[in-house]
């Protein structure tokens, strides 16, 4: 079986952890292939992460998220003009590359892992493309995060419209990683008719073996407790919320400090420092990029953070916290209550609620024996729901069982 996957991403972060995780786990008995835009500038280590026998293929389609790099040095008219016709006739193009990349590639089946919905335009176009040329065998699309409304402009609304009801016709089904994902859809009537499942998120075990000292690398005193966060750096992530946080959990616990990574762009990266640059706390908040080394500094901090502000679809960090044994505060965002059980592997707590949150990752690090308990079902919900291996049987069952689009499992779930 020739089995391709279709992503479009612009950073480093979720996408790529569940596609080395699906694919390590995806039967070898496939021929697997991977296409990914060459602008993700995660490509290379994906390339590393991924199996020997998956071949990665990078694409060059023209795609609204590098517009304006690849146009970054022209006019602000042909800028605007470059926006407007691809607007007007992107969708086409996309559908004419992808039909091109897939036919001479010779496939049997195909997935698209896109970001959220609509999200990226060229995973629609791949789909489209598929349908044309596999109308018997049509492609799962698969969403990470949360569906966003029709756009208030009426001419983007009907184009948008118009897409809904190409796509309803044009896939197997969609896959959300979480109950709240997949519920999602429902702000997109034009999707009413399709197939809808959810499949949660696996990871692999992750060591925490500690490999250095976390706090002789930050120059933090011996009795110092660490607060991590691992999130991009996009405010829909709550790093303002959580820098706000940080003043009332340093004022009960003085040796208490904020350890956030993550990927993000310089603008993005800059907001947040000068987020920090202005906090009467801003010693005890520590601003870093992606580490590699997850499983060292979870094996070192007391508490992970996820306090997200919206469109959280499942939330990563706390399955590796979980795995981990480390108790975890998060927000009651999308699907970040499937993922912590409240008051057993850690807290839920409403993003609009800057003091509860604060309380509660007080109350975690003032009691170890706390910690411990909670890390300790923590782990154990990880082993019964979140493994890699059970995220991609399910996959695959319903990669084997549903080809054609279907109207008679609206709804269902693997779940």
């Amino acid at each position: 079986m020739r089995t391709a996957f279709f992503t479009q991403n612009v950073k480093k972060g979720g996408l790529d952890t569940f596609l080395v995780n699906l694919l390590l786990h995806w039967p070898s008995t496939d021929s697997i292939t991977l296409f990914c835009n060459r602008s993700h500038p995660g490509l290379a280590d994906l390339r590393t992460r991924v199996p020997k026998h998956v071949e990665v293929v990078p694409y060059d389609f023209l795609i609204a998220q590098d517009l304006e790099t690849r146009f970054a040095d022209r006019p602000w008219v042909v800028r605007l003009m470059v926006k407007v016709l691809f607007g007007l006739a992107g969708m086409p193009y996309l559908v004419f590359k992808a039909r091109q990349l897939f036919g001479a590639a010779h496939l049997d089946r195909l997935m698209v892992i896109n970001g959220s919905y609509p999200g990226g335009d060229a995973c629609i176009g791949a789909t489209l493309a598929w349908a044309t040329l596999q109308p018997g065998r049509l492609a799962w699309h698969n969403v990470h995060n949360l569906a966003i409304p029709y756009h208030r402009s009426v001419l983007r609304r009907m184009k948008e419209r118009a897409i809904d009801w190409m796509m309803a016709r044009s896939v197997a089904g969609f896959i959300g990683v979480s109950s709240s994902c997949i519920e999602s859809l429902s702000i997109r009537p034009g999707l009413n008719g399709c197939r809808k499942v959810f499949v949660y998120n696996g990871i692999e075990p992750v060591n925490s073996e500690r490999i250095s000292s976390l706090r002789e690398e930050l120059s933090l005193p011996a009795g110092a407790q660490i607060v991590l966060m691992l999130a991009v750096y996009e405010p829909r992530k709550g790093h303002d919320f959580m820098i706000r946080v940080m003043q009332d959990v340093v004022a009960a616990v003085p040796e208490a400090y904020l350890l956030v990574c993550g990927d993000g762009t310089e603008k993005e990266r800059q907001a947040v420092q000068n987020l920090r640059a202005m906090s009467p706390v801003a010693p005890h908040v520590m601003l870093q990029p992606h580490r590699p080394d997850i499983g060292n500094v979870m094996g070192q901090v007391q508490v992970l953070v996820a306090p997200s502000q919206s469109y959280e679809s499942f939330g990563y960090t706390v399955a590796e916290a979980m795995a981990c044994a480390l108790p975890a505060v998060v927000t009651n965002v999308g699907g970040l209550p499937e993922v912590v059980e409240d008051g057993v592997t850690g807290y839920v707590v409403s993003p609009q609620d800057a003091g509860e949150f604060a309380a509660k990752i007080v109350h975690l690090l003032r009691n170890e024996a706390l910690r411990h308990h909670m890390g300790k079902m923590g782990l154990k919900r990880f082993e019964e729901h979140f493994l890699a291996e059970r995220m991609t049987r399910e996959y695959v069952n319903l990669a084997d069982r549903f080809t054609q689009i279907g109207h008679d499992c609206v709804g269902c779930g693997a779940h």
